[in-house]
């Protein structure tokens, strides 16, 4: 219950942030540097706010996951780890905050239950000799270029990348040169 309620206040942290004068400081940034610093966004200050926030809700996490597991240790973070939680976050959708949250509890279903306790025996039945559990890191991989062909966007995109990628950001263009028309 715990990781559910430091999940909770992150995401309501994530999400007031998201809309806040900072949040949209954030999104000009990234879209186009030079023009949100030339439009008065103070550069390093909010890259810096960025750094920080982040640091604090790492900060976070690894207080809590020392607690659960009594001791942290540099085995415990791998480079496919690394990738398992990338994969998490392309597969929900990039920039969206509840496409990274349905890419975690999708991939971790995967990784907890469906690999090891449904799917490990498949090869075996199939007169292969290796449990599926050895190559879950080609599966995720498979499973991240298929979502990256099939739907870009993730699966919960955010809706500016969603109206990008959909070509419907030019229709909206349109629109609007139409109606400003004399």
């Amino acid at each position: 219950w715990l990781i559910f309620a430091i999940l909770m206040i992150v995401l309501f942290i994530n999400l007031r942030l998201r809309d806040s004068r900072l949040g949209r400081a954030w999104v000009a940034l990234r879209e186009d540097e030079v023009a949100a610093v030339s439009m008065g966004i103070p550069l390093v200050r909010t890259k810096l706010s960025a750094y920080a926030i982040g640091a604090m809700f790492g900060g976070i996490s690894g207080a809590f996951l020392g607690t659960y597991y009594t001791t942290v240790n540099a085995g415990q973070f791998q480079f496919g780890f690394s990738i398992f939680i990338l994969a998490m976050v392309i597969i929900g959708g990039l920039g969206s905050i509840w496409g990274a949250v349905v890419g975690g509890m999708l991939l971790g279903y995967i990784n907890q239950w469906l690999i090891p306790d449904v799917l490990n025996n498949v090869p075996q039945k199939l007169g292969l000799n290796f449990p599926l559990t050895e190559i879950e890191f080609g599966i995720f991989g498979f499973l991240l270029v298929l979502v990256m062909i099939l739907r870009p966007q993730g699966l919960i995109p955010e809706r500016r990348r969603r109206l990008e990628l959909t070509s419907e950001i030019a229709a909206e263009d349109a629109q609007l040169v139409e109606s400003t028309a004399p």
